[in-house]
């Protein structure tokens, strides 16, 4: 795709977006959107909860102190914090889901367990923690120290109500992988899981957001598995846990120094992705585009 025809496809996306907001200044569609939320379950996506190691990407580190600020928001303003499969009941049941919301925690740091995992317990809340099968319990030497959580860890964790899944054997990106490597980074850890822990796990994280039909069919022959975690922003609905289980909806939270605005900015992008998706706009382009917009731009 050349540059024109990318900034032609963004442009039109833009201009259906800009005709929403018009119609949402003049109180057309601002009850709709109010109504969209009351059926729609944002998920949001950290990585660490720690200050950054040197020569480690700040995206995924979030400070324990603006961690618990975040929580403080969500508890503040009445939302109920639910696991992924919590989520998918709540929607089968058809009931009012305003103000629920889930986190979920990629890559299976050891700070999910000492830092996430006590915060978390403190609000009341549960989470979801994806963890890479071939690091668990191991701990590695690399821009810093990187510790993972254990196995003991993660079934206490299992054991206090969080929701503990898959985050695929290697971290390598599914859709660029031979494929017949996928049934080793799918179907393993649901044996590994079990073995080690004596549970089976129900949900896959896919790492950097990379999947395609090729993975969701792989994931689909393995009756254990009830949904997985696309990178693509936007909320749940009872529609995309029918039809697209393996697709689900998240955003990810960042530590900008902006307080809780950074989550409150990440719940605005899940619920107007979400309801731009709903109303025939692809959330995949208008992410991509958006996200090459400003890449060109910068």
């Amino acid at each position: 795709m050349t540059i024109f025809n990318l900034i032609y496809r963004i442009l039109r996306v833009l201009l259906v977006v800009a005709a929403i907001c018009g119609m949402a200044y003049q109180g057309k569609i601002k009850e709709d959107f109010e109504v969209y939320k009351m059926h729609a379950i944002p998920a949001l996506m950290y990585h660490s909860i720690s200050e950054p190691s040197p020569g480690w990407p700040k995206d995924l580190c979030v400070n324990p102190a603006v961690f618990e600020e975040h929580l403080k928001y969500l508890k503040e303003r009445g939302y109920n914090v639910v696991t992924a499969r919590q989520a998918m009941i709540l929607l089968k049941s058809r009931q009012n889901v305003m103000n629920t919301v889930i986190l979920t925690f990629d890559d299976g740091y050891e700070d999910n367990y000492t830092r996430a995992f006590p915060l978390l317990r403190k609000y009341g809340f549960r989470g979801n923690f994806f963890v890479v099968g071939k690091d668990i319990g191991k701990t590695f030497n690399q821009n810093g120290i990187i510790q993972y959580m254990t196995f003991d860890q993660l079934r206490e964790m299992h054991q206090q109500g969080m929701e503990i899944g898959s985050h695929t054997m290697s971290h390598d990106p599914l859709a660029v992988i031979k494929p017949n490597f996928l049934p080793w980074e799918i179907y393993q850890p649901l044996n590994l899981f079990y073995e080690k822990m004596g549970f089976w796990i129900s949900g896959i994280a896919f790492p950097n957001g990379s999947y395609n039909a090729a993975v969701v069919e792989e994931i689909r022959k393995y009756v254990k598995y009830e949904y997985g975690f696309s990178g693509v922003p936007g909320c749940n609905t009872l529609k995309i846990v029918k039809e697209r289980p393996f697709e689900f909806r998240r955003a990810g939270v960042y530590d900008r120094g902006r307080g809780v605005k950074d989550i409150e900015r990440a719940l605005q992008k899940c619920y107007i992705f979400g309801y731009l998706e709903e109303k025939g706009i692809s959330a995949e382009l208008l992410d991509r585009g958006l996200t090459s917009l400003q890449m060109f731009i910068e």
